[in-house]
């Protein structure tokens, strides 16, 4: 993955993958018949990795829009922790037009399916209204999710990118509309900006005036 960062796919060779890892370029051969096979085939078990940890830490959150919260958050997160990999699947391989075509597609997906349930669990828990243009939603916060990472892989812009990741995560948690009567808490958040577990606490709704 770091020769990929480094000199991106189109540049990578097979030989200096094979230094990398540490292996004879013959046995690169018997697993792979490129160098595009290598470059769309790592970033699927990364990102398996971050589901997992997604996963692991939204068991102990109570509500839809802390669980959100933290898969949008995470999504920044997990990419500044893994720079490579990051540097190769926002630069390289999302961009390209062969990604339609590999496994890694199926991967990005499942993100995009992941953000929808999200969404629509909160709908169902009544912490906000249906939205009309759901779809459209889901795109807004993966384009700004990943726009966010790409500027700060390509400029190191802003140079806290936890900092300026929660107000973004607030902002399009703000397009998600309260419903009537309802009365979630905003998610309670770390010095980091991740939601931190809390008891789980019933909610009150609203009374009119």
């Amino acid at each position: 993955m770091r020769v990929f960062a480094r000199d991106g796919i189109a540049r990578a060779r097979i030989s200096d993958i094979a230094d990398e890892a540490g292996v004879p370029l013959s046995s690169v051969y018997d697993y792979y018949a490129n160098k595009e096979e290598i470059a769309y085939v790592v970033p699927i078990a990364r990102m398996g990795e971050f589901f997992e940890e997604f996963a692991d830490k939204a068991r102990q959150l109570v509500t839809a829009r802390e669980r959100l919260h933290l898969f949008l958050w995470l999504t920044v997160d997990f990419a500044r922790r893994n720079q490579d990999w990051a540097r190769t699947l926002y630069l390289e391989v999302w961009p390209s037009v062969l990604v339609e075509k590999t496994r890694v597609k199926d991967s990005l997906d499942d993100y995009g399916r992941i953000l929808l349930t999200l969404i629509r669990d909160g709908e169902r828990c009544v912490e906000w209204v249906p939205d009309s243009q759901l779809y459209q939603t889901v795109n807004i916060f993966i384009g700004s999710i990943s726009q966010l990472i790409i500027t700060w892989l390509l400029y190191k812009k802003p140079r806290n990118l936890m900092k300026s990741t929660v107000p973004l995560v607030q902002r399009l948690l703000s397009m998600l509309s309260p419903a009537p009567g309802s009365m979630q808490p905003h998610p309670v958040l770390s010095k980091s900006g991740s939601p931190l577990t809390r008891k789980r606490q019933k909610t009150q709704p609203v009374e009119a005036n």
